[in-house]
């Protein structure tokens, strides 16, 4: 494969990775905070969890918070 090839086709997995996390985003921006949470503690999909949390952190959450939720602190 040449440099060339494998220079689009990186951009070309890059963008659908972008258009899949978008995707999300539009789908979920119509739910309740409480739903967004409940999906976001059952989502084992990478690009689910980005597009929930970008329209989280939208409405308020930080970043910080998200990945608690995610992955509590061990006690």
């Amino acid at each position: 494969m040449s440099f060339w090839q494998k220079l689009f086709m990186a951009d070309q997995q890059q963008n659908d990775h972008k258009n899949q996390v978008a995707c999300v985003e539009n789908d979920y921006s119509c739910k309740s905070n409480d739903q967004l949470l409940a999906s976001l503690m059952k989502a084992t999909d990478e690009d689910i969890i980005a597009g929930i949390k970008k329209v989280l952190m939208s409405r308020g959450y930080s970043r910080k918070e998200l990945n608690e939720l995610r992955h509590p602190p061990l006690q």
